[in-house]
């Protein structure tokens, strides 16, 4: 009896120790209920304290270790909970996606590139969709056109520059809509271009311009990105050289006036000697030779008079 009165003080006394333990923030974390209700005393006790005017008592609240415990917990339970339910909806979009996908897949096998995109130019809701807020159908569309976009493009690209281009009339003679067959060919043509007049020196580059921008092409992007690029890469070389090399700047932008004098000497009517004085000056070197003379503070260009050397 006396040994059975001794184990019920051990344990009455170690469970008054426990109720008086300190709450920590794991704790709450294990115990929302126990938190909210926490917090919502403690709230209480700084409203009573604040009414009552008494400084101590705020201050006391406002750091009480477990009101701050319980605030934190809660914060974090919030932050946890938020970012399960943001795993799942993932999850859940992912498997919807998915089987789009697979459904989308089977309606386009066995058709060529062209016909695919046509087919995705038909699915009205993903035409104003929100990158943000794409439906699980969109998702997967987008997916399936981008590879057949590549997949025309690498078609496309095995084609001559102007075979490209020719086989442009076809593929955008009812259709130029972004995104269309139309736009793919265009962005081959350009692609095409890029790869063509890579690592090319700038003369080369000058005389493929007619080719690259020729009247029907000068809108295009195979002219105005594609060879606009790879003409200034080269251009500012050039302007970078006769800016730095006093002898070949001199010597370049006196040949340019003898060039142009020598057009004058033609005594062409007006529009040919001016078509062919525009030519000089705005080609290699006399376009880069011009810019250098401005880069070097001296003014604008007219190439009115040789520098004295």
């Amino acid at each position: 009896m006396k040994a059975l009165k001794n184990v019920l003080i051990i344990l009455t006394t170690a469970m008054i120790l426990t109720g008086c333990e300190e709450k920590n923030e794991e704790y709450y974390l294990n115990n929302i209920d126990s938190a909210n209700k926490k917090v919502e005393q403690c709230n209480q006790d700084l409203e009573k304290a604040f009414i009552a005017n008494d400084k101590g008592g705020i201050e006391k609240v406002e750091k009480n270790p477990e009101c701050r415990a319980a605030m934190s917990a809660i914060e974090k339970d919030r932050k946890i909970k938020y970012e399960l339910e943001k795993k799942r909806k993932e999850d859940e979009k992912k498997q919807a996606v998915e089987s789009e996908m697979s459904a989308i897949r089977q309606q386009v096998s066995g058709m060529s590139w062209g016909e695919s995109v046509d087919e995705y130019l038909k699915v009205d809701e993903c035409k104003s969709s929100f990158s943000f807020n794409k439906s699980p159908k969109c998702e997967a569309w987008e997916t399936v056109y981008k590879e057949k976009v590549d997949e025309g493009k690498k078609e496309l690209k095995q084609l001559s520059f102007n075979e490209i281009k020719e086989k442009m009339q076809s593929l955008c003679k009812l259709d130029k809509r972004t995104g269309s067959k139309c736009s793919v060919a265009q962005k081959a043509l350009e692609e095409k271009a890029a790869d063509e007049l890579a690592n090319v020196d700038i003369q080369t580059i000058e005389s493929k311009k007619s080719l690259y921008c020729a009247e029907d092409l000068v809108f295009q992007s195979a002219c105005n990105v594609s060879w606009e690029k790879a003409w200034k890469k080269e251009s500012d070389k050039y302007v970078k050289f006769y800016t730095e090399n006093n002898a070949e700047f001199v010597a370049t932008y006196n040949s340019c006036i003898d060039k142009l004098e020598a057009v004058k000497a033609q005594k062409l009517n007006w529009n040919e000697e001016n078509k062919l004085q525009k030519a000089i000056k705005e080609g290699y070197p006399c376009s880069q030779v011009k810019d250098a003379y401005t880069k070097r503070g001296m003014g604008y260009s007219w190439f009115y008079q040789k520098i004295e050397e």
